[in-house]
């Protein structure tokens, strides 16, 4: 079986980029934290897959004129998830572990019975081009095994293609042991024992491999043979709903904050794709100042199907939530969307007239065919001295 690594070198400058279009013409270096350790995953200017791993405080002294930016992982595993939905059209089996990794954001793709549709490996690369967006790097390795088609795609330039013909083995056979899946100890001890190229640690017996290194030891005489067994574990489009609010000028009050989320929680749950329909998974992203996100997985004990039950969880748990930067912009996500469970209407008269009154207004809504003008004061900051300020007029939803 043939396979295709695609693999984005830039996912997080592009990212940032495109949040931000005064960063095209500034070095980038985006930093993310490991281990309590913040650590360099992208260099506007050092595209390369092997790069040299370098803490905040060493690259702030090497890159004195460039931009950090802390790494916001939703956001560029959401713009990787949109590249995997759009491959989802040319072949119905790709893999995308969604996991954000240094230069490191690979795709794999199964060719079997695709060259029958395109005819030659030419066709289906400029398919494959044309479908990610152009200010993503993006090289493309095809092999007959995943981890040969990404040692292709690693060392082939931007927006090219490298099939190995030759054997795994005799491709692999000068590269370097820092292209193996392992982490950064066992490549030193690797160095250490004069062991720098792919072909050398094939040339050993696979016993003193397993000797020195246990089951990674397996691993990686496997690999440098070219023998690779994996299967690829097929990705599955997740339909999600999102809503998002920019506010006008950045905000600090937690009641503000509050109100803001019912907002977009609202409008989620207004969406037709999730008419008659329970969500159990919400993601929160707070945007702050200085390009710092706050982000919170919330999981519904029970599926959803309207936004005040979904409030009452997101409000548990953003409860303790202590803000060190004032806010920007807020957006909530809601997947793990199931169909309609029968519900046993409840036998208190009030929670009836509840439903009634909200099917009454999905009524009007639909004989009006827009939003009907029915609206609720809401209380913002009663103490303030400002009028304008204690309540506002919000749309009413049940």
């Amino acid at each position: 079986m043939k396979f295709a690594c695609i693999l984005i070198t830039n996912l997080a400058v592009a990212s940032e980029r495109r949040k931000n279009i005064e960063l095209n013409n500034n070095q980038l270096v985006v930093f993310h934290k490991e281990n309590q350790v913040k650590t360099i995953i992208e260099n506007s200017l050092d595209s390369s897959v092997l790069l040299p791993k370098l803490t905040l405080k060493e690259a702030t002294y090497k890159y004195p004129n460039a931009v950090f930016i802390s790494a916001d992982k939703t956001y560029y595993r959401k713009l990787l998830n949109s590249v995997a939905d759009e491959l989802l059209l040319i072949s119905p089996i790709i893999e995308s572990n969604g996991q954000i990794l240094s230069n490191r954001n690979c795709i794999y793709m199964s060719l079997s019975g695709l060259e029958k549709l395109y005819k030659t490996y030419g066709n289906l690369e400029r398919h494959i081009l044309n479908s990610i967006p152009k200010d993503l790097e993006v090289r493309i390795g095809i092999s007959d095994g995943k981890f040969t088609s990404y040692v292709a795609a690693s060392i082939a330039s931007s927006r090219k293609t490298i099939k190995v013909k030759k054997p795994s083995k005799e491709f692999l056979n000068d590269l370097s042991i820092d292209f193996l899946p392992i982490n950064s100890i066992l490549k030193e001890k690797l160095y250490e024992l004069g062991i720098n190229t792919l072909g050398k640690a094939a040339s050993l017996d696979l016993s003193h491999m397993q000797a020195q290194f246990g089951i990674t030891g397996k691993v990686i005489w496997e690999l440098s043979n070219g023998i690779d067994k994996t299967n690829l574990k097929p990705y599955i489009k997740d339909f999600s709903v999102t809503e998002n609010l920019i506010f006008e000028r950045s905000i600090s009050a937690m009641s503000i904050l509050t109100s803001g989320i019912e907002t977009i929680v609202n409008r989620a749950f207004l969406n037709p794709y999730l008419i008659n329909r329970y969500v159990r998974l919400a993601i929160l992203n707070i945007n702050m100042t200085n390009n710092h996100t706050w982000s919170k997985t919330i999981v519904f004990k029970e599926s959803v199907k309207c936004a005040k039950k979904a409030m009452f969880a997101i409000n548990t748990a953003i409860n303790n939530m202590i803000l060190y930067e004032e806010i920007e912009e807020i957006s909530i996500t809601f997947s793990a969307i199931s169909n309609e469970s029968g519900k046993q209407y409840s036998m208190l008269k009030s929670v009836r007239s509840q439903d009634q009154l909200r099917e009454t207004i999905l009524q009007l809504s639909k004989r009006l065919r827009t939003k009907p003008p029915i609206y609720k004061i809401k209380e913002i900051e009663p103490w303030s001295r400002i009028p304008e300020r204690r309540q506002a007029l919000v749309d009413f939803e049940i």
